[in-house]
């Protein structure tokens, strides 16, 4: 799979290609450009590639995260120190801006930067130049200032919290990067990537995965954007032994997650669940489930045909057995007729019947059952009295 990337920014989205289009754009002015974007949207990738595509590029890039700093040291490690300014002070120190001379310095989480700091910053914006903490005398400075924040600053303005001078001084030009969840077309190729680039890292096997987990993927919230889609994808290289990353096995770690139980609502409902009834969510969640299991049947169908076309070796043969039991769990031509008789069955029916091959599938286990079907264990066992199923004959 061929991967859009650019500057180490991936996406196709409309989103993605305005911020490129802007990033080439301002790149190669001394205009100081602020960030804005959720944590996790790749704001220091972003920084990156102004810096790279700046006639900067050959000078020290230095990124600075604000937050991570103690507020009692960030001057000294912004602007330097002389020795004996403070306890602890052994010898003269430069800071980061110092460090920078000639190229840029990128202020991640700029938001959290103390009032006092924020003073001398402004002056350096200013005037080109800084103070050594202990020293009287300025020093000259040519840097190229890029700040982020996922914060609104213009709120920590009104809150007393931020300088107004300094914020409009660092918005001369502001890029917004929009969360994962507003660009979900970049997802399937971002977890492509991030499965892809770790199996290469770390010589494990690459994994792909089937259409119907990335959906799931696709569909997922992602309050922690793209950081948390990478960390998802990795764990899953790491951890998952199955040859390809099945939908169940997406959902199984991101039930880890709080955020889980909203999020499976989210992901596995066509339309949006505010304004109905319980029972209909349900059903719809066992409709959909019907349809991914279809999209499995068929994945399965398509590895097993190349895999027969070619010798195969131990693990291979391995991977073909576990498909064939999978296949024997949920006989694609039992589904088809599910399918078929789509006009001709009540809803009822059809749900009735969904529970009755997920119960097939996990050998009358209740609570993977309810797992699968998006459902609690409570729930499933008052529909499989609803629908008199005997849940017994499947173990």
């Amino acid at each position: 799979m061929n991967t859009p990337s650019k500057y180490g920014i991936i996406g196709k989205s409309e989103e993605i290609q305005n911020l490129i289009a802007t990033i080439e754009q301002v790149a190669p002015t001394p205009l100081t450009v602020l960030i804005q974007g959720e944590s996790g949207t790749g704001k220091e990738l972003v920084a990156r590639a102004i810096h790279h595509l700046s006639l900067r590029k050959s000078k020290p890039y230095i990124a600075v995260n604000c937050g991570a700093i103690p507020s009692g040291t960030l001057e000294s490690e912004l602007f330097g120190h002389r020795k004996g300014s403070f306890t602890g002070a052994y010898e003269d120190r430069q800071g980061f801006f110092e460090a920078a001379n000639g190229g840029t310095i990128f202020l991640d989480e700029i938001g959290e930067m103390p009032l006092e700091t924020q003073v001398k910053l402004l002056r350096t914006l200013e005037q080109g130049e800084f103070i050594r903490v202990g020293e009287n005398q300025a020093r000259k400075v040519d840097v190229r200032v890029l700040t982020a924040t996922n914060r609104e600053l213009s709120e920590e303005v009104q809150a007393g919290n931020f300088r107004r001078d300094l914020y409009f001084r660092l918005k001369t030009i502001t890029l917004l990067v929009v969360p994962l969840r507003k660009r979900r077309e970049d997802i399937p190729l971002l977890a492509e990537f991030f499965m892809r680039d770790y199996s290469d890292q770390n010589n494990l096997r690459y994994k792909p995965i089937s259409p119907a987990a990335i959906k799931i993927l696709t569909d997922y919230p992602w309050e922690g954007n793209v950081r948390e889609l990478r960390n998802v994808i990795q764990t899953l290289c790491i951890m998952e032994r199955e040859s390809v990353i099945r939908p169940e096995t997406v959902l199984k770690h991101l039930e880890k997650s709080s955020l889980y139980p909203q999020a499976v609502r989210d992901s596995r409902l066509p339309v949006k669940v505010h304004n109905k009834d319980i029972e209909q969510v349900e059903r719809e969640l066992i409709l959909r489930q019907l349809f991914l299991l279809r999209q499995d049947v068929e994945e399965m169908k398509e590895l097993l045909h190349g895999a027969l076309s070619t010798p195969l070796n131990n693990n291979q043969l391995s991977d073909i057995s576990t498909m064939i039991n999978s296949m024997k769990q949920i006989r694609d031509e039992d589904i088809s007729q599910a399918e078929l008789n789509h006009d001709h069955s009540s809803i009822s029916d059809m749900e009735k019947e969904m529970i009755r091959k997920t119960l097939e599938k996990f050998y009358g286990h209740k609570r993977k059952a309810a797992q699968a079907l998006g459902i609690s264990e409570r729930t499933l066992y008052r529909k499989i009295k609803d629908y008199d199923i005997d849940a017994s004959q499947y173990k």
